[in-house]
């Protein structure tokens, strides 16, 4: 095995919890059809866990690759929810689900990455995101623990297209496989591994640490 000189982090899963974990519970509190908040938000597919990676030119793919505003997605979203969830859909109430939803930090996570740097390895954030939640979440961790933050939304580009991967690593420095990339979505982990990155796929952040440790020392060895 190559020895591993850099290790990239996604923020939403890894860093912090999913942003993504209450919808299936807001759309029974309000009476929606069963994941049609969820396929309103991310287009045809998607699941309440998160976002679906099938329809590039959805409005989501389009908000987090900075060609949509938030606002302007907000109102694309009211115009089509009628059709999705029965009724038009309460901005109001919804906005109020994401203030009440939070994220919390996986600090455990965040301190490994303290070590890493510690002991020389670089490391990055790679997320994708949008550009207005931008002050939260980097206001949210230690973004000096990070040599490089690469942001969907300010690249125009995003997880899974292999072309987001290729940059991170080279504003890192280092060839894809000497790398080691975090994240909780299965399509961005089998992206990156086609790439040639060890990918980690996180359901719970001490068994990735876990996982992310034994590669570090297989790798040493």
């Amino acid at each position: 095995m190559r020895a591993i000189e850099a290790v990239i982090f996604d923020y939403g899963g890894v860093l912090s919890t999913t942003p993504f974990a209450g919808i299936a519970e807001f759309e029974r509190k309000m009476g929606y059809p069963d994941k049609s908040l969820a396929q309103l938000l991310f287009g045809k597919g998607a699941s309440p866990q998160g976002p679906t990676d099938a329809i590039p030119d959805h409005d989501w793919h389009l908000l987090e690759t900075g060609r949509l505003t938030l606002d302007e997605f907000h109102e694309r979203l009211v115009d089509r929810s009628e059709a999705a969830l029965g009724r038009p859909l309460d901005l109001g109430v919804y906005a109020q689900f994401l203030r009440d939803l939070g994220v919390g930090v996986h600090w455990m996570m965040v301190h490994r990455v303290r070590e890493l740097r510690a002991d020389g390895y670089r490391t990055a954030i790679l997320t994708n995101n949008v550009r207005e939640w931008g002050r939260y979440w980097k206001g949210s961790i230690p973004l000096e623990l990070f040599d490089v933050v690469v942001d969907s939304c300010d690249v125009g580009l995003r997880k899974p297209d292999p072309a987001i991967y290729r940059l991170t690593c080279e504003r890192l420095g280092v060839a894809p496989e000497a790398a080691v990339f975090l994240d909780d979505t299965r399509r961005h982990v089998e992206s990156a591994r086609q790439l040639g990155l060890q990918a980690i796929l996180v359901h719970d952040p001490w068994d990735a640490i876990a996982e992310l440790d034994a590669i570090l020392e297989s790798a040493a060895a």
